[in-house]
């Protein structure tokens, strides 16, 4: 049989050899006509407090018609929340968004606040830890007093500081105890009260020259035996004579010389600027059991020595924010104690002002371009 003959249709290439590609087809190879649409982590300020902490809602309300993306973490929400932090590139993955925080301010985010039955109790189970120890992968029982509460506690504890770590910035709650605090002071000229921390006031009554003192907490002014069940301890002001001794001692309490004064002040450093309130109240504990009670009036500033008090006392002790609370004596600053995480809107609110939510939200503001 002879052989086909060479250009017959059976043995024609389908297409021309070396034909140019389609200039439509093309535009896949072309680098200009690549969109890169995958996810990209968003600078945001980021917030670590509580659920019941009002004050941050007009805050993140400003930042955002400013065009500045928040994202808030909530103590009682842990167990509903997913976070991967990745130090190397400085991001966070929190519930599904990628962020890079520019800044994170860290208010009342308390640990006690975390309730562990609110977790997966098998979550833990496919970890690297020691299940016997943290106990049984059943369901909690009185959960907060559990290894497996503590150590899910603990461990967002860790997570909060390590967030704080890898932000452009960091507010965080720091501060020194009341008696380092009122010992700085006095080094640095501002009149402080005489105080002593003691188990028992009994002994230490002959240590006062005036009539009352006032006895308070040595840490916070809250205890939360429960998940989201506050407790107020509030300082009390009591005749010297009355404070009482007992067979054993006691929990550590602060004894502070009761200063007889003309005005109250609460002082606001934000970010540099100051913001005064004169505070009237009939018992050191009616701003949270009589708030209907207290009298609130702005001032249109701090009293000059007021002012430089505070000022030089926030420099000190390195805060960005703090609520300063201030006698005045014969005219004379008297400093108690500043609260690195104090609220402000119960003033404003009494007041019918917000110039501490706009310093609050300027202050962000410009902690977070500045990370940018």
């Amino acid at each position: 049989m002879p052989d086909r003959p060479t250009g017959t249709p059976s043995s024609r290439s389908p297409h021309p050899p070396h034909q140019p590609r389609s200039p439509f087809l093309a535009q896949l190879d072309d680098p200009a006509r690549t969109l890169d649409a995958r996810p990209r982590p968003a600078p945001c300020v980021l917030l670590l407090s509580r659920a019941c902490d009002t004050d941050l809602d007009p805050v993140r309300n400003l930042l955002a018609g400013a065009g500045i993306r928040t994202a808030r973490l909530n103590a009682e929400e842990l167990g509903a929340t997913s976070l991967t932090i990745a130090p190397e590139g400085r991001t966070v993955r929190l519930n599904g968004r990628e962020l890079i925080p520019t800044v994170t301010w860290i208010r009342h985010f308390a640990p006690t606040a975390l309730d562990p039955a609110a977790f997966d109790p098998t979550a833990l189970d496919s970890t690297a830890l020691d299940s016997t120890a943290l106990g049984p992968a059943a369901p909690i029982a009185d959960a907060a007093g559990t290894p497996r509460g503590a150590f899910l506690r603990d461990s967002w504890q860790a997570a909060a500081a390590q967030l704080a770590a890898i932000s452009g910035t960091a507010v965080r709650p720091d501060r020194p105890g009341v008696l380092c605090q009122l010992d700085l002071a006095r080094r640095y000229g501002v009149a402080a009260p005489h105080a002593v921390l003691t188990t028992d006031p009994y002994l230490v009554r002959d240590e006062f020259d005036g009539p009352r003192v006032v006895v308070k907490a040595a840490g916070d002014h809250f205890v939360e035996p429960v998940p989201g069940r506050l407790h107020g301890i509030f300082p009390t002001v009591l005749d010297r004579a009355d404070l009482a001794g007992g067979p054993r001692p006691g929990p550590p309490v602060i004894v502070q010389e009761y200063v007889e004064h003309e005005a109250e002040l609460r002082v606001y450093f934000v970010g540099g600027q100051l913001h005064a309130f004169e505070v009237t109240k009939t018992a050191p504990a009616d701003p949270w059991t009589a708030p209907d009670r207290l009298g609130v009036r702005a001032l249109p500033s701090p009293p000059p020595d007021v002012a430089a008090a505070t000022r030089t006392l926030a420099a000190a002790m390195s805060l960005r924010y703090g609520a300063f609370d201030f006698l005045l004596s014969a005219g004379t600053p008297v400093f108690l104690e500043v609260n690195p995480d104090g609220d402000w809107r119960w003033a404003e609110r009494r007041t019918r002002t917000t110039p501490v939510t706009l310093a609050v939200a300027a202050m962000l503001a410009a902690l977070h371009r500045a990370a940018l």
